[in-house]
Formats: C-alpha cells, sequence, structure tokens
C-alpha cells in the first residue's frame, strides 16, 4: 500500500506542476489528480474502518463520483485521457456490482477475490499512469522549448534587453 501512496503522490505532484504553469489548460487535470488521490484516502480508511469485505460496500460511491466529474469534465473539453478515465472507473464500478453480488449470495471464491483485488489494483494503475502521462507529457515539452530556446545565437537586437 505504501507504492501506491507513493505514486499517487507523485502523480499529484506532476499534475499539480503541469497547473502551476498553465492553470486554464491543465485545471481539469489537477481536479482529477486530487479526486483520484482524496478517493484513494477515502477508501484506505474505509478499509481501516470497516474491514474488507464489508468496506467493498462504499467503494462503487467514490468510483461513481468520481466518473461523474470526470465525465462532466470530459462534456466541457473533450480529451483523450478523460475517456480513459472515466472508462476505467465504469469498468471498476463492473467489478465491484459483480464482487459484491457474488459475496452477498455466498458465491465469492478465495480466486474470485483475488481476480478483484488484482484487477482493482490495476486499473488504479492505469488511472495513474494516465494523468502522469499528461502531466509528464506537458513538463517534457517545456523542457523542449526551455532548451530549445537557450540554444539560439543572440541577435544585434537583443543587445539592449
Amino acid at each position: 500500500m505504501i507504492w501506491y501512496l507513493a505514486a499517487t503522490v507523485a502523480v499529484f505532484l506532476i499534475c499539480f506542476l503541469a497547473y502551476r504553469s498553465k492553470p486554464e489548460k491543465y485545471a481539469d487535470l489537477m481536479g482529477a489528480s486530487a479526486l483520484l488521490a482524496l478517493v484513494f484516502c477515502i477508501g484506505n480508511l474505509l478499509l481501516a474502518m470497516y474491514r474488507f469485505p464489508n468496506a467493498l460496500l462504499g467503494f462503487p460511491v467514490l468510483d461513481l463520483a468520481l466518473a461523474g466529474m470526470i465525465y462532466r469534465a470530459w462534456m466541457k473539453n473533450r480529451e483523450w485521457w478523460k475517456v480513459v478515465m472515466v472508462a476505467s472507473l465504469v469498468i471498476q464500478l463492473m467489478l465491484h456490482a459483480v464482487t459484491i453480488a457474488m459475496w452477498k449470495t455466498g458465491g465469492l471464491t478465495q480466486y474470485g477475490l483475488w481476480a478483484y483485488v488484482v484487477s482493482i489494483n490495476a486499473f488504479f494503475v492505469v488511472q495513474l499512469l494516465t494523468l502522469a502521462s499528461v502531466g509528464v507529457g506537458h513538463g517534457l515539452d517545456s523542457l523542449r522549448r526551455w532548451v530549445s530556446g537557450r540554444g539560439r545565437v543572440p541577435a544585434l537586437s537583443d543587445a539592449g534587453r
């Protein structure tokens, strides 16, 4: 769990730096990373308070709220990463529904539980990588522009500046 926390904080910082350089362009990215970090914290708090599998009942609410907010942001500004985030959250919602149904009917096996946990963690990693790729892409673009700007030879018109 500590590695997921470190990865979540790293992605949040990457998105924050992108937001700081271009707030109007990366506001949705910053909001999505903040909400994903909040969902991660609340999910772990639910696990600590109610233990598994009872905590499982709260996860769909968190994912549905996050998916709804990102979908709303996508309606205003259609970007590829929002589609990936909403699609992964919808798949997570389906995984939650199937797992809860199997748990409540007594059909949840040890293998089914293992498959659920691995799948949820895999989709969380996809979400982190999606957000980080947008922030890192902006950072690399900024670095490229900075390096190309430093390589130019000053002209005579620059002498007075």
